[in-house]
């Protein structure tokens, strides 16, 4: 891939993410929806999906995603739909075993969650 499409690539994905981080923190992470995110952005919902697999991912890959008062409620319900689907389970598996040492309140809460996580998730 080119610079100038990598550099692109990288600029509608920090637009997304600086467009759909307010959002989620005003409105929560339920109410808003991706064509809102997009529309804030200046984009399509097309554009979203080719920069990230879900709306969780684009909540997940801000900076400030850990401190947003969306997060334990969005960890809580991506871990019980994880227990539902395998994809997830996966992905959550791995989430879990990235998580930083358990300094803060959202830490300790994915390091619990890892210790409660089915082995069988790996």
């Amino acid at each position: 891939m080119g610079i100038v499409r990598e550099r692109r690539k990288a600029e509608t994905r920090t637009r997304l993410i600086e467009a759909g981080l307010p959002l989620f923190a005003e409105r929560g992470f339920d109410l808003v929806t991706l064509d809102e995110v997009a529309e804030a952005a200046g984009f399509t919902k097309g554009a979203i999906y080719r920069q990230f697999p879900s709306k969780g991912a684009v909540a997940r890959a801000g900076p400030g995603a850990r401190r947003a008062s969306w997060f334990i409620p969005l960890t809580v319900q991506f871990a019980a739909q994880g227990m539902r689907d395998p994809l997830l389970k996966r992905r959550f598996a791995q989430v879990l075993a990235e998580a930083p040492d358990g300094g803060s309140v959202e830490g300790q809460l994915l390091k619990a969650l890892s210790r409660l996580w089915p082995a069988s998730s790996t």
